[in-house]
């Protein structure tokens, strides 16, 4: 029969974390983790936690007192009495187990569930990075070493091992739809940029994107590892042999029954290997749409020019303002001021689902003849230069790499500082120069220094531009 959550935690595990003392409980909890994590064993003194709880209740202060009003046993105690009652409070919860040995000294143990929570939040809070050719080197490992290792823990290590990889991408490529959605909640440049420039390239280009497509791309191992599994697969004395120890270890009831299990974890771990680069092929989609979406948001957020497309900026910025101010609803109110200029309405439309079966009736063509028109040599002329003007001006990968080839000149190296910055549209080609030096179609990239610099009113963080 399997097992449910509250089967094996106890119902009111969750109840510290759903108190108003929330923060106050997860911050003790944490100091539990990490003064028994630095001992030998899951387990500390009871003297000895009290001392840590006392030194982080007395370092709260009057907060210290307020925060128990909720229990009042605890109110308007000393910090010992409160750190006592913390203990009692997680041990009635089930965070912690009190064991009291022969000197009648009691020792504070994490039981083996809050330890598998507390390590997983740990993981969360520091976003530890995941070394995607860790797992790959496991497996490849796993499957061509020489070692004695018993054919059953092998290929469940193998399993294993791929889960946590195929989980690894697939959280990369959900973090990257997270901050395409913080994307449109951000109002300032400013912010964008810096969650381009400062979270996102930190936590995801730098901490797993930039190394699964260089150091620990999975290709490498991927031949040899496939082949190897599809080998083992067509063993029978081998999955004959596992499903026999599967049995003994008790992992298994029947030698069918583990039978069938061996074979559907070599599939599985076989398909998805071979199938990594799918999940890989939508890490870069989710990519290339976020670098997209930033570079758009920034450009409708610094938009002042007078064109159709600045002044159609303006009045959406307007609207999007005093709606907000206002509280007004989208559905039901409108502004007077706007209604003249430009006619902002909910959109309907009719699909397969709707119940109304729109009638286009019946259309006859009557094809008609259009006059040519001809334009002079000078217009056409006139029309192809300012086509090409305006194609140069682009901020194209061509155009930011030819610029930045002839920034450096015969230099091998230099800081995004030294760039001339004198006007706007010098600053927002050096955003460009950071942005597309991921690229593969640009003759440099760049290294950050961690140093801000302020050029003519504006401000960034430097950064060295190498040539390739």
């Amino acid at each position: 029969m399997k097992l449910k959550l509250f089967d094996v935690v106890p119902e009111n595990f969750f109840s510290v974390l759903s108190s108003q003392n929330k923060h106050i409980y997860a911050d003790c909890i944490f100091l539990i983790y990490k003064s028994t994590n630095e001992l030998s064993s899951y387990g500390i003194e009871r003297e000895l936690l009290i001392d840590v709880l006392v030194d982080y209740l007395d370092q709260l202060g009057e907060e210290s007192i307020s925060i128990f009003d909720e229990d009042e046993e605890n109110t308007g105690r000393s910090s010992r009495d409160r750190a006592n009652g913390l203990i009692r409070k997680f041990a009635e919860c089930g965070w912690i187990d009190i064991e009291e040995n022969s000197n009648y000294v009691e020792t504070i143990n994490l039981v083996d569930y809050a330890i598998a929570f507390i390590e997983t939040m740990d993981k969360l809070m520091k976003n530890d990075r995941l070394e995607y050719q860790g797992y790959v080197y496991t497996i490849y490992t796993l499957l061509f070493s020489h070692e004695s290792v018993q054919p059953s823990v092998m290929l469940e290590q193998v399993y294993e091992n791929t889960k946590k990889l195929i989980s690894g991408l697939k959280t990369l490529n959900s973090n990257i739809k997270k901050y395409t959605d913080q994307i449109t909640k951000l109002k300032s440049a400013e912010d964008i940029l810096s969650l381009q420039f400062n979270d996102y390239e930190t936590n995801i280009i730098d901490k797993g994107y930039h190394r699964l497509k260089t150091s620990d791309n999975v290709s490498k191992f991927r031949p040899k590892i496939i082949e190897k599994l599809e080998e083992l697969n067509r063993d029978a004395d081998l999955i004959k042999q596992v499903s026999e120890q599967l049995v003994e270890m008790e992992k298994a009831e029947s030698i069918e029954q583990a039978y069938n299990s061996v074979r559907n974890s070599l599939n599985d771990t076989i398909y998805a290997i071979n199938h990594i680069d799918e999940i890989i092929k939508e890490i870069d989609r989710k990519n290339s749409q976020y670098l997209k979406a930033s570079l758009t948001r920034v450009k409708y957020v610094l938009n002042s020019s007078k064109d159709l497309e600045g002044q159609l900026t303006e009045i959406l910025k307007y609207i999007a303002t005093t709606y907000k101010d206002k509280n007004l609803d989208l559905n039901n109110d409108y502004l007077d001021e706007i209604i003249g200029i430009i006619g902002v309405y909910p959109q309907s439309f009719i699909d397969e689902q709707s119940l109304y079966v729109s009638n286009e009736g019946r259309r006859s063509f009557k094809p008609q003849s259009l006059a040519a028109k001809t334009i002079s040599v000078k217009e056409r002329k006139e029309r192809l230069d300012r086509f090409k003007e305006k194609n140069r001006q682009r901020l194209s990968k061509t155009t930011i790499n030819k610029y930045v080839l002839g920034l450096l000149g015969g230099r091998q190296v230099m800081n995004a500082s030294q760039i001339p910055i004198d006007t706007f549209e010098d600053f927002i080609k050096v955003i460009y120069i950071r942005v597309y030096a991921k690229s593969n179609l640009v003759q440099y990239k760049v290294k950050k220094l961690g140093t801000e610099v302020k050029i003519n009113d504006f401000k960034f963080n430097d950064f060295e531009i190498w040539k390739q």
